[in-house]
């Protein structure tokens, strides 16, 4: 374990360092804060003791600064005029611990053990159970990512049905994953239906599974998604595409918990948790007559939405640096930084793809350049383009309806995109998540290639 410790009295500092190099502990400190920061992203510390009281910052401050960069790191907060509502706030900002000087060595130390266990109990859930959560970990530390979390640990160990909506790329296949993961069921199968993606005529097949003969071309017999779900999660993705017919059928075996497969009479009991997930707004689906109204009440009981990315800038910083140093993992590439300019961009855009978005083009950024920090010169142009900024015009005589100005904002968005990646339709579609052949008829629809050159 490696310890850093931020204090401007130097007889500190070297007391701390004493004792827990004494204990076997790894120990560095700084006079200042700016020094301090620096050794933090030179070097990877596991715990930070900082003052409240710095020549350079205020030590609130600065845990506020560490936290949004190093949201792992446990800080312990120590200080000479410490008060009870500076305490509170601290550990509010994610401070571990709250000192009081003069201090007791004796409870640094103990606190430290403590971290140390805590640190082994960690990896070894991990190395076990939780081996794979960190894949699937949803990265941040603002308040909206925060209190999704909270909601995630809060319902996992239950076994009530959940509704997850939100924004394409927004990670709710991720937030299934986890609830799955972090529940009583994440030994049992995870079973996984994109309903959006799967023909009509044969999601009614991959559901209940079916027979020898039940239908031309079915040759054996097919076990389907609920029959696999038993004891598990079956995910239902994209709900809000399912059609009519398939939703009642759907509605009737959340109701009794049998079915039958296709070509078969055999009932067939499966005891699964279900977790459905939507981009679409339900409510107006049903006054829309395109989702039924008792099975949006049958699958909605506990519900959680997942904030766009626009909505959570704090977290941008820590999503770059995370994709940047998972891409460079994944690719045996040369370690990469990030320039300030470069991130102000990343910040300041909108990212209607949201993180998946965000992904795709740090991904791209990394294994294309050369160099070992990029710049604002690697940014693709849509993110330059401001595309972000759409000017609505109404005067007295008119004002456009909101369908009218909703497709006005997507055929200008589309066309931007178009022309940032230089008429690539597939490199497009990939950055705006949809279908390559639903982009085409978007551009049919809206005439756009009279604006290619």
């Amino acid at each position: 374990m490696k310890i850093l410790i931020i204090d401007d009295e130097k007889n500190i500092c070297s007391a701390i360092k004493g004792i827990l190099e004494d204990e076997g502990y790894e120990c560095d400190y700084s006079l200042n804060y700016a020094e301090g920061f620096r050794k933090l992203q030179e070097n990877k510390f596991d715990v930070l003791f900082l003052d409240i009281w710095l020549p350079d910052i205020d030590g609130t401050e600065g845990l506020k600064e560490i936290k949004r960069h190093f949201p792992e790191i446990d800080v312990i907060m120590i200080s000479g005029h410490g008060t009870i509502e500076t305490a509170v706030d601290t550990i509010r900002y994610g401070a571990y611990d709250f000192l009081e000087k003069p201090l007791s060595l004796e409870r640094i130390v103990m606190i430290i053990k403590h971290l140390d266990d805590k640190a082994s109990l960690m990896q070894d859930l991990r190395s076990s159970k939780y081996k794979n959560v960190k894949k699937y970990d949803l990265i941040g530390v603002s308040q909206q990512i925060t209190r999704l979390k909270e909601r995630i640990e809060k319902i996992a160990s239950m076994n009530s049905w959940v509704l997850i909506t939100g924004e394409n790329g927004t990670g709710k296949e991720h937030v299934a994953r986890l609830i799955h993961m972090l529940g009583k069921r994440a030994d049992k199968p995870f079973v996984e239906i994109n309903c959006s993606a799967v023909p009509t005529e044969l999601i009614e097949s991959e559901l209940f599974g079916s027979e020898k003969g039940a239908y031309t071309g079915s040759v054996k017999r097919k076990i389907g998604k609920f029959e696999l779900a038993d004891g598990g999660v079956l995910f239902l993705d994209e709900i809000g595409d399912m059609g009519l017919m398939m939703q009642a059928k759907l509605l009737r075996v959340l109701e009794t918990g049998e079915f039958s497969r296709l070509g078969g009479n055999e009932i067939i009991k499966s005891d699964f948790r279900l977790i459905s997930a939507t981009n679409k707004d339900l409510q107006m689906e049903i006054q829309s007559n395109r989702f039924r109204s008792d099975l949006f009440y049958r699958i909605n009981v506990i519900p959680i939405e997942v904030p766009p990315l626009r909505q959570r800038k704090d977290d941008i910083p820590l999503l770059v640096n995370h994709f940047v140093q998972e891409t460079v993992n994944i690719n045996g590439l040369q370690e990469k930084q990030i320039t300030d300019k470069l991130m102000d961009i990343f910040i300041n855009y909108d990212w209607p793809g949201n993180v998946r978005q965000l992904k795709n083009i740090v991904e791209r950024m990394v294994v294309l350049s050369e160099d070992d920090v990029l710049d604002v010169k690697d940014a693709p142009n849509i993110l330059l383009s401001g595309s972000n900024d759409i000017e609505i015009h109404v005067d007295n005589n008119y004002s456009p309806s909101l369908k009218e100005a909703r497709d006005e904002f997507e055929k200008t968005y589309i066309l931007k995109a178009l022309q940032a990646n230089n008429w690539n339709v597939t490199q497009t579609a990939r950055i705006l998540d949809m279908e390559r052949t639903y982009l085409y008829r978007k551009i049919k629809a809206y005439d756009l290639e009279k604006y290619k050159k």
